[in-house]
Parts: C-alpha cells; sequence; structure tokens
C-alpha cells in the first residue's frame, strides 16, 4: 500500500477535529500544526488566548516564513503508512508538506460562520473566540494567512452542514476512498 498523507484545512470550528476524529479510527497518525504553534507560543510566553496565539503564529510567518508551521510540525511527525495532518493555512506550507512527503491530499472541511460560532462556543477552548465579532476578526486573519487559497486548491471538499453522524460518515466515506487509491 502506497504511504497516504492527508492534509486538512477550513476555518475555525468547520469540523477539522471531526474528520480527524474518524481518521484516527480507520488508523491515521494525526499531526495538528495548531499544537505545534501553541507549544511555542507557551515556550515564548505568549498567552494563551485566541489573540495572544493567534498574533504569535502570524509574527513568526512574517519572521521565519509563511510555511514556518508546516516545517516545525513535520519536525514531530514518526514515519507511518497513513498520516493526517490538522491546520493547513496556506500555499506555501502544502508546497513544503508535497517537498517532504510527496504525494499530498488535501481536505477542505467547510461550515458557514453562524455554525461555526455555535460549534467553537460549545467546545470552549481556553484560546478559542467568545463571540462573533472576534470570530470575524479570527477569520480575517486566517483569510490573510492565504486560507482561502489552501481551500480552494484542496483535493476534496466536504460540507459540515448537516448532523454530525452525517459529517462522519461522508468523513469516512472521503477517507476510505483515499484510503484505496495507489
Amino acid at each position: 500500500m502506497a504511504k497516504k498523507v492527508i492534509v486538512v484545512t477550513g476555518m475555525p470550528g468547520a469540523g477539522k477535529d471531526e474528520f480527524i476524529s474518524v481518521a484516527k479510527d480507520l488508523g491515521f497518525a494525526d499531526f495538528h500544526m495548531g499544537n505545534t504553534v501553541r507549544k511555542f507560543a507557551m515556550a515564548a510566553g505568549i498567552l494563551s488566548t485566541d489573540s495572544g496565539i493567534g498574533d504569535f503564529a502570524s509574527s513568526e510567518r512574517m519572521e521565519k516564513g509563511r510555511d514556518i508551521w508546516a516545517r516545525r510540525t513535520i519536525e514531530t511527525i514518526q514515519d507511518s503508512d497513513r498520516t493526517i495532518i490538522d491546520g493547513l493555512r496556506n500555499q506555501e506550507e502544502l508546497d513544503y508538506f508535497k517537498s517532504v512527503e510527496g504525494h499530498v491530499f488535501v481536505v477542505a472541511v467547510f461550515a458557514n460562520r453562524q455554525t461555526r460560532l455555535e460549534r467553537i462556543l460549545k467546545r470552549n477552548r481556553p484560546d478559542d473566540v467568545r463571540n462573533l465579532q472576534e470570530l470575524i476578526e479570527r477569520d480575517n486573519r486566517e483569510l490573510s494567512w492565504g486560507i482561502a487559497k489552501a481551500i480552494v486548491l484542496a483535493d476534496y471538499l466536504i460540507v459540515n452542514d448537516t448532523t454530525l453522524e452525517h459529517f462522519r460518515d461522508q468523513s469516512l466515506g472521503l477517507l476510505q476512498d483515499i484510503s484505496n487509491l495507489s
């Protein structure tokens, strides 16, 4: 079986973690670029808030290159036949992953802003947004990083606008299709 590397992109709260949960159930090893950002932010003494982490991620991209988080994340990845990487935010990160991993499948997860806000408020992470205005600011920041282009260039798009069960079924089907590709 050929090595499978899937990179996931999408706006905050779209359902990337649920997609990855399904992938893990199928035996994919998962790695999160956001965890890499938080680890480096903590080491730098950055407050664990949405704006603190986001501003840190932005400044590192400006200072060290738009693919910095891909480069730092790849260092944590152990060799696996089936790998999923969460958090693709721009073309440069995708180009880096392709240069290191060869053929990479990109999956974009989409949900509208109101649905995403409701999900974010329910999950209640310490570094998450707390209201619509903060989500708009976060969306704008991520758009400035190039996420729209990453979403548009995805090999696959899953619209996550119905039930969790339906989304998990869609995700399972897509992951099985990718796994069966040579």
